[in-house]
């Protein structure tokens, strides 16, 4: 006789990424959220590694459009799936670059600053080391 085994969820993919598609993200995101007199500042910044840390704790400062901070069950990783389902992009924090969800990133991100680049366009979630998160969202 079998013994029932547990459905346990699948490990969240994460997958390395090059220079080019980092450079790409952050075009996307500095055209869609960041203001017009700081997107050359922020997409070179970030996309180095010697200011990464730094340029990510000002990012908040310089972004255009809805912010607005998690709350409730959008502050777990199963609320924002299921809030935005498998939604995919770049996660990047001082470490580097990496392909995942905005569910995974939120869990990448707790207590350090990171930014998650949804592959839309429309959404990106910036985390910082004191524990806050928020989303920005562009409408249109």
């Amino acid at each position: 006789m079998g013994t029932k085994r547990e459905a346990k969820a699948a490990a969240p993919s994460i997958q390395p990424i090059d220079r080019h598609a980092l450079d790409a993200a952050l075009r996307l995101f500095v055209a869609s959220f960041v203001v017009v007199d700081k997107r050359k500042q922020m997409h070179d910044r970030l996309l180095t590694a010697e200011r990464r840390g730094e340029t990510l704790g000002t990012v908040l400062r310089w972004i255009t459009g809805i912010k607005a901070p998690l709350e409730g069950a959008d502050r777990s990783p199963a609320g924002l799936h299921a809030r935005f389902g498998e939604l995919s992009g770049i996660h990047l924090d001082e470490v580097g670059a990496r392909r995942t969800t905005i569910a995974s990133a939120l869990e990448l991100g707790r207590g350090k600053r990171s930014l998650f680049i949804g592959d839309t366009g429309r959404v990106a979630l910036v985390t910082d080391d004191v524990g806050t998160q928020t989303l920005c969202s562009r409408v249109g």
